[in-house]
């Protein structure tokens, strides 16, 4: 399980789509815009307080930020059960994003919410770098009392069914509000990185060191393909480029994948399978962590005993055991 949370922190928002590693599915119903056309918008909040100053954004990317929101701010509208709390983020987005967006751009009002939002890699070109910060805070912060609240809700269910289905929701409008945040990170990585590195270290505990141990096979006893070797040296090289700092490998196996692509309508299911994800070493115990061709890595599996002797190859970016 802490291998699942944080392998959803850190592949969020890479390769352009987010993906998370659940026990359960996270396929949505897609949803529709409210039909005023700014599902933001709440009658009763403070909207008429000031805005911080116009965020400076291209026409192109400002539609698609706006239109992003505009999905989680619906998304939502259908929390009617935490209507109060929901409200007081909705107008959050409205007051502090949307409209410093429309100030620069007027003629998309209304606009935005007809299409579904086209993919848009952003350049320094179509935000300045303190614009992208600014878009940056806002949008994490929200996702964070997203996060909170989404959890809050989950302890407070009535059964696990219930709770998985609040979950849905609330990590569906996380997830457009991390699209929307895209932009800046496509324009500055150096911005992601530093979000990143931001992210709160789950803690090792005594409980944690005992999970890792039960679930890892004796070092030295499973091997990397040549294929399955590069995709792991490269995810590697790539989450060093996005963090800055060396992490621990870690392949696993997980019982529910799913994944969203900002143009995605839906989250695909991809059933049970092994991930590719990493940790910092402070994480893991020390006893745990392999050496395989050179690579560090941690490896775990509901019967590590399974994987004495057995090799992990890879095929399309896909993972698999074999003899």
């Amino acid at each position: 399980m802490h291998f699942m949370r944080f392998c959803a922190v850190l592949i969020l928002l890479v390769g352009g789509s987010v993906e998370l590693a659940r026990g359960a599915s996270l396929d949505l119903p897609e949803k529709r815009y409210s039909s005023n056309g700014e599902p933001c918008r709440v009658a009763r909040a403070t909207n008429n307080v000031q805005p911080d100053a116009s965020i400076r954004v291209s026409r192109r990317s400002a539609i698609y930020i706006i239109q992003h929101i505009h999905k989680a701010c619906q998304i939502l509208v259908d929390l009617r059960d935490y209507s109060s709390q929901v409200d007081a983020i909705r107008s959050e987005l409205y007051r502090d994003v949307i409209r410093p967006i429309y100030r620069g751009h007027p003629r998309i009002m209304g606009v935005s919410a007809r299409s579904s939002p086209k993919p848009s890699h952003a350049t320094s070109r179509d935000i300045p770098k303190a614009d992208a910060v600014q878009l940056d805070d806002k949008l994490t912060r929200l996702q964070n009392d997203l996060m909170k609240l989404g959890n809050k809700k989950i302890g407070e269910a009535a059964d696990e069914g219930a709770g998985k289905e609040s979950q849905k929701h609330f990590l569906d409008a996380i997830a457009e509000l991390s699209f929307a945040a895209m932009i800046g990170y496509d324009a500055y990585p150096d911005l992601f990185a530093s979000r990143m590195n931001a992210v709160p270290e789950v803690p090792r505990t005594a409980e944690s060191d005992v999970a890792f141990r039960n679930g890892a096979p004796p070092l030295g006893v499973v091997k990397l393909s040549d294929a399955a070797f590069a995709l792991v040296q490269n995810f590697m090289r790539d989450v060093r480029k996005a963090t800055g700092e060396d992490h621990i490998a870690a392949i696993g196996w997980v019982r529910q994948q799913a994944s969203k692509a900002p143009g995605d309508t839906a989250w695909s299911d991809k059933g049970p399978g092994w991930i590719l994800g990493a940790y910092k070493k402070s994480q893991v115990p020390p006893d745990v962590i392999d050496t395989v061709r050179g690579i560090k890595i941690v490896i775990t599996a509901d019967d590590p005993a399974a994987l004495a002797g057995k090799t992990i190859d890879a095929t399309n970016h896909l993972l698999f055991v074999r003899d």
